[in-house]
């Protein structure tokens, strides 16, 4: 069975990072962390009936740039579900 998104959460981390023009000196650079709260159930190797669940906690952080592109891929996705669900016929 595939883990199964419990929850997320979100905020925006701010961490000064060195500019390398001429002046030097320290500038702010903005990053979106992402939690998700994952919870996968695994069958038990020794019996298929029992089943086990753990709750697992993935942070990811994404520059301006890469939650764009994340972004517009999840926009695609949810255009092609759309045409798929118009074709689908309705019961």
């Amino acid at each position: 069975m595939l883990p199964q998104l419990n929850n997320f959460n979100w905020y925006i981390d701010m961490k000064l990072a060195p500019n390398h023009d001429i002046t030097g000196g320290q500038r702010t650079q903005s990053s979106c962390i992402l939690c998700l709260y994952v919870k996968d159930s695994m069958k038990n190797s020794s019996s298929n009936q029992e089943e086990r669940s753990t709750q697992e906690t993935l942070q990811i952080e994404l520059s301006k740039e890469t939650l764009l592109l994340v972004l517009d891929n999840f926009t695609r996705i949810r255009d092609q579900l759309n045409v798929l669900a118009k074709k689908a016929p309705s019961s």
